[in-house]
């Protein structure tokens, strides 16, 4: 008796996972569980915890709406990022994307009619090893070094993400212009951000799918409906980003989003980012 109902769950268990292995369902089910094992790894190796710096940005489930990803992810780079700022410097990325259209099995970060179409909202903590020089991403007088501030999403975008997604080397691209920079603004009941609001010049993630890449573990494949015969074609988006020192640790910390439109930086900003909370740094 125990046997046949040994061997009774046995093909059931393997029924259901090759249901779930031939549908639309296992990408998402894959990211969110890679992602979330991942992302653990990473956040003991992170800024937060190595300073003790408490920062919790939430992630899509906290609002009602189909909007973002679960949960927010954390990475780290610090060869990487060194190797391409040329100078010594650590690197913790908190990041989340578009919500998985679960019929297509792909993220909405693919979809160009999804208001969370190429669009990607987080955190960037920066630690500069060379202290005879100002914090990363500002100037000596405490204004903010546009340069070095913008460089650490071109990073992101160019090599992290694009690279990832398998777009040449030859073709990434992420131009940033400023719309507007604002000093000594309140956020998150800490005062002394600056507020840049930007729009950005860069490549579409939409492609046709030729070979598996690291990045849809976390995004799925690209749906080919959405394929327009080009692949990475050059779009704009907006960004906002808010930028503040931590002088106790002395990091560079920048709260962002960046998205197809100002409406959904807008949202975003209010119903997200603006929630998130920090424990250390006044």
């Amino acid at each position: 008796m125990m046997k046949r109902k040994i061997i009774k769950y046995s093909i059931a268990f393997f029924i259901v996972l090759f249901i779930l292995f031939n549908s639309s369902l296992y990408f998402p089910l894959r990211s969110y569980i890679v992602m979330f094992f991942y992302s653990k790894i990473h956040e003991g190796e992170s800024l937060m915890n190595k300073h003790d710096i408490g920062l919790k940005i939430p992630g899509g489930l906290s609002t009602r709406n189909k909007d973002w990803y679960p949960f927010v992810m954390t990475f780290n780079d610090n060869i990487g990022f060194s190797r391409y700022f040329g100078k010594n410097t650590d690197l913790t990325i908190l990041y989340n994307f578009g919500h998985f259209q679960l019929r297509e099995g792909s993220s909405s970060y693919y979809n160009p009619s999804s208001s969370y179409f190429s669009s990607f909202y987080g955190g960037y903590l920066v630690k500069s090893k060379d202290v005879s020089h100002p914090p990363f991403g500002f100037n000596s007088d405490g204004s903010i070094n546009i340069d070095e501030v913008s460089l650490v999403p071109k990073y992101d975008q160019e090599v992290l993400v694009l690279g990832s997604l398998g777009c040449p080397r030859d073709k990434v691209r992420f131009d940033v212009s400023i719309d507007k920079i604002e000093y000594d603004v309140n956020y998150i009941d800490y005062e002394g951000w600056t507020k840049v609001d930007s729009t950005i010049i860069t490549n579409s993630p939409v492609h046709s799918f030729t070979e598996n890449h690291t990045a849809y573990i976390q995004y799925g494949r690209p749906i080919e409906k959405y394929y327009n015969n080009e692949d990475f074609p050059i779009i704009t988006l907006k960004g906002r980003t808010y930028v503040r020192h931590l002088k106790e640790d002395n990091i560079s910390l920048f709260l962002y989003v960046l998205a197809p439109n100002m409406d959904t930086v807008e949202e975003c900003d209010e119903t997200i980012l603006s929630k998130t909370k920090l424990d250390k740094g006044r």
